[in-house]
């Protein structure tokens, strides 16, 4: 595969017309026009680099504006140049494996699809610019063949972004195995992130990368104990010294596997006090919009009353944030309409997210704290080695607590359990009362109903709960008739009364 950067004016569509007399295994099955353009730069000169222009990193299926219509394809780096007003274009009929070209590339499915239903005698046409020439034909090649030859740095990153172009996942996903066989590559992965447009290829690049980060010594067996506390942040050090762009998008990822979102704020911060420490940098910090890289939805209070007072945030956008996850913490209509934005996607948190509402009286101080857990989530803790998952700490009063929802196995009967925890004793004799509820439908509305309760004294044991509290659950659930289960999801109520 030629190098792009090695394209001069006049030799457009050479690569074109070498593919065209290759011959197939396969005899092709469908015609495809390409036109090549030369994109002139401002001064007059021809823009032979390999750099994309500055483009928001949505979805691709979010931005029709390179769609095509009528069957035409325009690439997003010659978009905007009229094929027919270019001196230096080229236009050349290719023969390609409909088969293939259909399974390996979404974008390619749907031209040809929207062809098909229109029932247009034109062909499919796609317009790219000259720089793109090589990167497209090696596409091209890798789609018929499933065989990518031995490329220079700079050829890998142009087909990666011609991957992300025309949506080829298993070429993308062949290239980032390719780059990370390079020297400190998995830097180069991480500023990719920023020019991919395509989802798909955007998590799988920061997970490839960080995958990548995580083993000092890829050729040292892990144990899966280690490994798990690896991924759990554990391998701070490394990560602190990553630049910006690495950084956002390691928290750009919605599968990343963390404790919960307070630990991404707490190592979010420390990254900006090593790499910003003065207090004349923190404007410069600011600039990124660390902000919008965390979840505030998931944030416990406490961590919200500390953003509020970060130096190293703009005060009106954290304002914004935490208003906004307030609000979405308190009903399920402001949840559900909202539940689109990235802001408010869970990750992968080990520890669940809980919601806590407090009322206190003059002798009795009383909280909610509510989580929920998916239909996934269920299926995962009942088959897992574990058999238990816990929430992130929640604050009442001077005590810290964590709940834990777990399995059990009674006289052959399998069990739910829920059980909280103290995590500190109180210096006087202080008493909780807790209620268990869960909610169920029942004549088509779903209600929180009381399905347990405990009594918790902190100075003579440190923990309370239900070793069975909604029996019969699981049957029910893996047989998929539990009325416990509204639309997927268990949601769950702990009531916390404090007398002293």
């Amino acid at each position: 595969m030629e190098s792009p950067r090695k394209m001069t004016k006049g030799n457009a569509g050479n690569t074109l017309r070498r593919f065209m007399k290759r011959k197939f295994i396969i005899p092709p099955d469908q015609h495809i026009r390409v036109r090549i353009v030369s994109k002139p730069l401002p001064d007059g000169r021809e823009n032979m680099g390999t750099e994309d222009s500055p483009q928001p990193a949505d979805d691709v299926n979010k931005s029709e504006g390179n769609r095509a219509r009528h069957g035409i394809y325009v690439s997003r780096r010659s978009s905007g140049v009229d094929f027919s007003s270019v001196v230096d274009s080229v236009e050349e009929v290719i023969d390609v494996h409909l088969d293939p070209l259909s399974k390996e590339s979404d974008l390619f499915r749907r031209l040809l699809s929207e062809m098909k239903e229109g029932s247009q005698e034109r062909l499919p046409t796609i317009q790219i610019e000259a720089s793109e020439e090589n990167a497209f034909i090696g596409l091209l090649e890798f789609i018929h063949s499933s065989i990518m030859p031995s490329l220079s740095y700079e050829e890998i990153v142009d087909l990666l972004l011609a991957s992300d172009e025309f949506q080829v996942l298993t070429c993308a996903s062949e290239c980032m195995y390719q780059l990370l066989q390079k020297s400190n590559s998995e830097l180069c992965c991480f500023e990719l992130c920023e020019k991919v447009h395509w989802a798909s290829v955007r998590e799988l690049l920061a997970k490839k990368a960080m995958d990548y980060v995580t083993k000092t010594n890829p050729n040292r067996t892990i144990s899966p104990t280690e490994k798990e506390d690896r991924n759990r942040m554990s391998i701070e050090s490394e990560l602190l010294r990553l630049p910006f762009p690495a950084i956002k998008a390691v928290f750009c990822m919605d599968g990343l596997e963390v404790e919960s979102e307070d630990v991404l704020y707490d190592f979010m911060l420390y990254w900006a006090q090593i790499h910003y420490p003065k207090p004349e940098d923190h404007y410069a910090a600011k600039e990124l919009h660390l902000e919008c890289l965390i979840r505030f939805t998931y944030l416990t209070h406490q961590k919200l009353e500390e953003a509020l007072q970060c130096d190293f945030f703009y005060p009106e956008s954290v304002s914004k944030a935490v208003i906004e996850a307030l609000l979405f913490k308190v009903g399920v209509p402001y949840h559900d309409g909202l539940a689109s934005s990235n802001q408010f996607l869970e990750r992968h948190y080990k520890r669940m997210p809980v919601v806590v509402t407090r009322l206190r009286f003059p002798e009795l101080d009383h909280c909610k704290v509510y989580f929920s857990l998916t239909e996934d989530e269920l299926l995962h803790l009942f088959h897992s080695e574990g058999k238990r998952r816990e929430s992130q700490d929640l604050q009442f009063g001077h005590q810290l607590f964590r709940l834990a929802v777990f399995w059990d196995e009674d006289g052959g009967d399998t069990c739910f359990g829920l059980s909280i925890t103290a995590k500190a004793k109180p210096l006087d004799d202080v008493v909780y009362a807790t209620r268990f509820l869960a909610k169920r439908e029942v004549h088509g509305r779903a209600e929180f109903s009381e399905v347990g309760g405990d009594t918790l004294i902190p100075s003579n044991k440190s923990s309370a709960g239900s070793i069975d509290l909604i029996p019969g659950f699981w049957s029910e659930l893996l047989s998929g008739s539990s009325c416990y289960m509204i639309r997927g999801t268990l949601h769950l109520c702990v009531e916390i009364a404090c007398k002293r």
